[in-house]
Parts: C-alpha cells; structure tokens; sequence
C-alpha cells in the first residue's frame, strides 16, 4: 500500500536527500555573514558604483535565478551552491524592501505587514501542500521551493522590520546590533524549554537579516557622519563584503 509521504514523493518527482544543512551554530554564524553580505554588497553596487537601485534589482533578480536554477538540480546537500544562494537571496530580499522604501515611499511598517502577510500565506500553502514546514524534510523539488521561497520573503521582512526599527529608536547600527541579538537569545532559550522548533527556527531566521545588517552597516559608515546618518568603523562597504565573503567561504570550505 502506497503511503501518503510516498505519494507526496511522487508528485513532487525525485526524493532527495535533505538540502539543509544541520542546524548547528555553524549553520548561523554562516547564515549572518550572508546577511551582512547581502547588505554591504548591494549598498556597494547601487551607491558606489551608480548602477541605481531598480537595475541592481534586477541584476540580482537575474543572479538569483541561475544560481538557484543550479542549487535545485543538486540531489543532496552541496556546501557552495546552497550557500552561494543564500548570499544571493540575501541581497535580493533587501533590494526589494529598499525599492519600496526608496523609490516608491512606502512606509516601513507597511513593508513589514505586506511581506508578513506575505510569509504567512507562503507557508500556509507549504503546510497545506506537503503537512510540514520543518527543514528537516526539504526532500523534494516542491519542498525545495517553498523553503527558498520563504527564506527570501524573511530576507525583505527583516530588511523592513529591521529598518523601521532603526526610524522609530534612532539608535545607532552598532547599538541596533544589541536588540535583535537580545531577541535570538530569547527564543533559543524558549526552545531549549520547550518552544515549537519549527516556528523558532523561522522566527530566529528573520532576525538574523537586521542583525547581519547592522554589523554591516557598523562596519561600513564613517566614523563621523553628517547628522542623521549611521556612524562606525569606516571600513566602506566593498571592504566589508570582502571580508565577510573572505569568512563564508573560510567557514564553508573549513
């Protein structure tokens, strides 16, 4: 007899082994290094070098299906390309937040509902498909999909959440940094006593964007800045992307 998670193979086409890596403090470490990426690399593309935000947008959006058109035809776990995309997904989540904070002005708390209604109808129609959102099981194509899909929904979600609450505190990046910190810290320790696993790990996934963000942002402004500008360390954002590249790939390979 045909069991429902056979079935559910089957129309999902091949059964692969699970595309996520384990989730271990290496899984994070990577995964805010990718943010702080995403963030320093695409303020580098449309400001330095004057490409605009809508052409970056799209050139990332471009860069974004190749790269996840190659992550999907693996059968397992493969370290660079998954990884590869996630950069990349990172980059694009938070260009699309910023074109609709800067171009089209739409308020960040507006952002921040649409894309959590917007995450929220991503993973009803996951449960509802394949009765699971867990990562433990990304197993099929579809699976595979929606996984990626909601990892860019949570890229433009923390962007906006992350930012807005930078307009309402003004505090600084560097002191920006303590709040999302602070709030991972609070849902490991609820998990550890017996919180959901699947809706901590997500809720800590978002988090993570305006974390990375701002030890990018830290990193990156100058020292001394014109009145209502982020200051920190001065490192410029080609730098920054440098050596949080430079630290993916350490980590990855190591």
């Amino acid at each position: 007899m045909t069991t429902t998670s056979e079935a559910r193979t089957r129309r999902g086409g091949r059964l692969m082994l699970n595309k996520v890596p384990e989730v271990t403090i290496w899984f994070w470490v990577i995964k805010i290094l990718c943010t702080t990426v995403g963030e320093s690399f695409a303020d580098w593309i449309n400001m330095k070098l004057g490409v605009g935000l809508v052409n970056t947008a799209w050139i990332f959006t471009a860069v974004f299906v190749v790269v996840l058109g190659v992550q999907l035809r693996f059968k397992r776990y493969v370290p660079f390309p998954y990884w590869l995309t996630v950069v990349v997904v990172s980059v694009t989540g938070t260009l699309y937040t910023d074109i609709l904070t800067d171009q089209l002005n739409v308020p960040l708390w507006i952002s921040s509902a649409v894309f959590s209604v917007l995450l929220a109808v991503v993973f009803g129609v996951w449960w509802l498909r394949e009765r699971t959102l867990s990562i433990h099981s990304v197993t099929t194509l579809p699976r595979e999909s929606f996984y990626w899909l909601a990892v860019l929904v949570t890229f433009a979600l923390g962007t906006a959440t992350g930012d807005w609450t930078l307009e309402l505190t003004g505090w600084t990046p560097g002191v920006s940094v303590l709040l999302p910190l602070g709030l991972i810290a609070a849902i490991t320790l609820l998990w550890k006593f017996g919180a959901n696993p699947v809706l901590s790990f997500w809720l800590a996934y978002i988090l993570t964007r305006p974390l990375g963000a701002n030890i990018g942002d830290w990193l990156a402004s100058p020292k001394v800045a014109q009145p209502g500008e982020p200051t920190g360390l001065a490192l410029g954002t080609f730098t920054t992307s440098l050596i949080f590249l430079g630290l993916i790939l350490a980590t990855v390979i190591s």
